[in-house]
């Protein structure tokens, strides 16, 4: 027996597919709004979501991550009327189990159920937990669970791993999670890909003999050897040039290369694990990053979720990094006061768990002497951010703008001249907001590489808020 919510506007449709699921033996809940949906998980153990995707208060499928994260982790199967291959991609993409079309059939509702209910059965069962060092990834949050999940999968496992996750959330620390918790013997060998030139890449990763060049004084390994009976971490590897991507897929599939000025090839076992900010399946259907490389690496794979996503693991890392903070610098460790707690929860962390590290040190430096953390030891741009977004989502009140001098003739000047005959205000508001609102857009997607669902968290936009924001400027995701 499953516990299943239906999520769904359509009151004569929810109450109809209820009736089915309690007729075949399955507790059935019905929500009609993604809020109604969170409050009735706070207290409901559910296995099974069906989502709909157009929903008054946002867009179902992105919100999948945030229904899977509640204490029971429910699988979603998304349940629309107009589905297209788009959204079929996206659903699965964030782990949806399945993604139907309306109306579904009883045998269809039968087979899901089924096949679910086996599935939660067969994964509990097998459950027991996978003890794996975590070295400094800290978190208890459902997200970094899953991760840590995959990472012990992983390092039992001889297949390559691609690590994908925003700048500073901790790529690295889970390859070296994966190295640790492995049963090679040898060294974890990290190459920067972004620093990485063309003309000095063969001689770094295969090494050289002595004179082959000019300034080879003596022979040298390269990263490849040093890895050898280990692994090559490849940070980055969506900065390589094409070039460089070439000459890679041969080693990885040959695991052989010949040094420079050598007749004869060297041979390394390693295992590969590669790390991303930026989204390689894109990369390759826009012809920047070779598919054959690509397939070559994608076995496991493990997302990072952005600090800003799991929040409820900010109170570890606080007091994590205040204790190390601390210790190393040989201070009296400090309390941390609600209000500093309310402080750190309240910022967005763009740089994500880097830069709550780095704030975390600047805090404790400037707390000095005090016993306890407030807000004000933080740095001045966090404080500052805090304040301004403390004040920014409320569309119906006109907020006060302080302006530099010269600011009215930047990149969004006002619609009238100094002297002249005033607009009325309505239309002035109109047409200031309408050229805010297509510089914004355009420097989001911008920013986010024309990626939607990164650009829809990043903006706090619903998907559908977004494409007619979109239309609505005649702007065009490339």
């Amino acid at each position: 027996m499953a516990n299943i919510l239906i999520i769904d506007d359509d009151q004569d449709f929810s109450r109809s597919f209820q009736r089915i699921i309690e007729r075949i033996g399955h507790p059935c809940q019905i929500a009609h709004t993604i809020k109604d949906a969170f409050d009735q998980l706070q207290s409901m153990d559910c296995d099974l979501i069906f989502l709909d995707v157009n929903l008054p208060d946002g867009n179902g499928l992105a919100h999948i991550k945030q229904f899977q994260s509640f204490s029971s982790l429910p699988e979603v199967v998304i349940l629309t009327g107009d589905g297209d291959s788009d959204g079929a991609t996206l659903a699965i993409a964030n782990g949806a189990w399945d993604y139907v079309g309306k109306p579904i059939s009883l045998n269809n509702i039968m087979l899901i159920l089924q096949r679910t209910i086996a599935y939660r059965a067969s994964k509990e069962q097998n459950r027991g937990p996978r003890k794996v060092k975590r070295s400094a990834i800290i978190g208890e949050s459902p997200a970094i669970m899953n991760c840590l999940e995959v990472m012990g999968k992983a390092a039992g496992s001889k297949a390559n791993v691609i690590i994908t996750g925003e700048t500073g959330t901790g790529k690295e620390l889970f390859a070296r999670g994966i190295h640790e918790n492995g049963a090679t013997p040898g060294k974890l060998v990290v190459i920067d890909c972004t620093n990485l030139s063309t003309h000095l890449a063969e001689s770094t990763l295969f090494g050289h003999t002595k004179g082959s060049f000019t300034s080879a004084h003596e022979a040298r390994d390269g990263l490849f050897k040093l890895a050898n009976n280990g692994t090559v971490f490849l940070d980055e590897i969506g900065e390589l040039s094409l070039e460089l991507q070439k000459s890679l897929l041969r080693v990885l599939q040959e695991h052989k290369f010949r040094p420079i000025g050598s007749e004869k090839e060297v041979s390394s076992n390693f295992r590969v694990i590669a790390a991303t900010n930026r989204n390689l399946r894109l990369m390759v259907e826009q012809g920047l990053f070779r598919s054959d490389l690509y397939y070559r690496l994608n076995g496991h794979q493990i997302e990072i979720p952005p600090l800003r996503s799991r929040r409820e693991d900010i109170l570890l890392l606080a007091e994590y990094y205040t204790e190390k903070n601390c210790r190393e610098s040989g201070i009296t460790p400090k309390t941390l006061t609600p209000e500093f707690l309310n402080a750190l929860h309240a910022y967005h962390w763009p740089g994500n768990v880097r830069e709550f590290v780095n704030t975390m040190a600047v805090a404790i430096d400037n707390c000095q002497d005090e016993p306890s953390l407030y807000s004000h030891h933080l740095p001045v741009d966090v404080r500052i951010s805090i304040a301004r977004n403390s004040f920014r989502h409320n569309p119906d009140k006109e907020q006060p703008t302080l302006l530099e001098p010269g600011r009215i003739h930047g990149a969004i000047p006002l619609p009238f001249s100094p002297g002249d005959e005033l607009p009325p205000l309505r239309e002035v508001r109109e047409i200031v907001v309408g050229q805010l609102e297509n510089t914004y857009m355009r420097q989001l997607l911008e920013l986010c590489a024309n990626d939607v669902p990164t650009a829809c968290e990043c903006s706090g936009l619903s998907r559908a808020r977004l494409y007619e924001l979109l239309k609505k400027h005649s702007i065009r995701l490339k």
